[in-house]
């Protein structure tokens, strides 16, 4: 089985405020990896709000990496959901979709009509059985369903992001956090099963990293403070490794201020893929819990896999009096009446979001272009400065060579001056001068060399030497010599 999942090329996909990520997987191994951004106010908070917007995104994306629309896993960043982990006496499998719903009724916060339901059958232990229930609001997943209908992709799978991180893990104990500027995840793994998903809305674009890294310290404290009062004989270690990953965790600043805001020790995450050393992984780590579904590679991790898409809650059944049927059928009739009305109700709300999402484009690229233009106001400014020194440097040296015309000085004999009496093996690497001063630079085998040379200079009435640096070096070969230098004054 594993075997006949390897051969096939699955391909996961990202959606959050800010950008689409996406890559492909082969045989367990990534092959191709990219994203694109998104304009805001396309996603918010989970919610696609423009379907024709992200779903052409998708599209072009998919196009430009060359990548299939077949076997898409999909996540959004951000997504609502509610989950509970039922215990349930056996029953029989026709009676079991009842006995969820009714269970997911009495224990979740929010109306079980309102969500997709979808489950997995965990733990089995003295005549119980236990099933890991989750629910993701229908709206939610309505609108990817839209989104990926318009990029040109069937719906296949769609996962829940924290399910995806904690699978990416690859490990029995760990807490990973996902810091993205539209949310944070904080998952909790303990002894194989993820016992904690928690997500947050960081604060607004104007927040320091500093404000991310405490409100993330302060939301884990909460989290971990949860789990514990449930498991006072248990609570989580300290040593647990803290796998953090998402776009603001990309450089390693963050990870130093997370490591100083928090006892648990900071670790890179590395799943369990085969993957390029150049493969940004704490962007990707989503994409690649994602991928993880097919390749049967836990680790010991008891792993969720719940298909949000397959989700779904039993139909209540309506008992209809017959002396309402011919109600129902003239409501029928006058309902085929105003079909037409609705579908071009339906088209015009097409072409509003089609026109809305055009003008978010257009806004962007006016946007790019405004700060195009700022860009070069600045590069033209910078040019203004360079010609400006450039100019006052040209300046200095025609006043250095208007001087050197005034005193008739002789280059030629300047030069003479530190040349004829220069000993062997010495070699110049620059000469520098003016009306008074010589300074110059050069390589010798032997220090005491150079004690001879300033003599020499000193010998002569006209001028005065002294060692400004002496110094070893050495050359990429690693031969070494001594570096000097000295000013010669006339």
């Amino acid at each position: 089985m594993v075997g006949r999942l390897f051969s096939k090329t699955y391909v996961t996909l990202n959606i959050s405020a800010g950008d689409i990520r996406a890559f492909s997987v082969r045989a367990g191994r990534v092959k191709n990896w990219g994203s694109t951004p998104l304009a805001p106010g396309l996603v918010k908070d989970g919610l696609i709000l423009q379907p024709q917007a992200v779903g052409e995104a998708i599209r072009l994306l998919f196009r430009s990496m060359k990548i299939p629309k077949q076997r898409v896993i999909a996540s959004v960043t951000g997504m609502s959901f509610t989950y509970r982990v039922l215990s349930m006496p056996q029953v029989e499998s026709d009676h079991l979709e009842e006995a969820i719903y009714r269970g997911a009724k009495r224990e979740m916060p929010l109306p079980v009509e309102e969500l997709y339901l979808s489950w997995q059958a965990t733990e089995e232990r003295n005549g119980e059985q236990d099933f890991f229930v989750m629910g993701v609001p229908r709206n939610l997943v309505n609108a990817v369903v839209e989104t990926l209908s318009v990029a040109g992709i069937k719906p296949y799978i769609m996962d829940l992001k924290p399910l995806a991180l904690a699978r990416a893990s690859g490990k029995s104990n760990a807490v990973v956090v996902a810091m993205e500027p539209d949310c944070f995840d904080i998952v909790l793994m303990v002894n194989g099963n993820t016992e904690v998903m928690h997500s947050v809305t960081p604060k607004g674009n104007g927040a320091t990293i500093q404000e991310h890294v405490r409100q993330l310290a302060d939301e884990l404290s909460r989290t971990v403070k949860y789990y514990n009062s449930g498991h006072l004989e248990s609570p989580l270690s300290v040593d647990t490794p803290l796998l953090l990953t998402g776009q603001l965790a990309v450089d390693t600043a963050t990870s130093q201020l997370v490591q100083s805001e928090t006892e648990y020790p900071v670790k890179p995450l590395v799943p369990p893929l085969d993957f390029q050393s150049d493969l940004p992984v704490a962007l990707y780590a989503a994409n690649m819990g994602l991928a993880l579904r097919k390749t049967g590679d836990t680790n010991g991790f008891r792993d969720v896999q719940l298909n949000i898409l397959a989700g779904t809650y039993p139909a209540k059944r309506l008992q209809v009096p017959y002396r309402h049927i011919l109600a129902y059928l003239a409501l029928a009739v006058i309902g085929g009446l105003l079909i037409p009305f609705f579908q071009m109700k339906s088209e015009a709300a097409a072409e509003t979001i089609r026109l809305e999402s055009e003008k978010d484009i257009r806004t962007q690229e006016l946007f790019l272009a405004q700060r195009a233009y700022t860009s070069a106001v600045a590069d033209a400014a910078e040019i203004d400065a360079a010609v400006a020194e450039a100019e006052a440097a040209l300046e200095a040296l025609r006043q250095e060579y208007q001087v050197a015309l005034n005193t008739g000085e002789s280059f030629a004999d300047s030069l003479a001056l530190v040349t004829e009496t220069l000993p062997s093996l010495t070699y110049f690497t620059s000469i520098e001068m003016d009306t008074t001063k010589i300074y110059v630079e050069g390589t010798v085998d032997n220090p005491f060399i150079i004690l001879g040379y300033i003599d020499a200079l000193n010998a002569n009435q006209v001028t005065e030497a002294r060692i400004v640096e002496i110094s070893e070096w050495a050359d990429g070969e690693g031969l070494t010599s001594i570096y000097f230098a000295i000013e010669v004054t006339r």
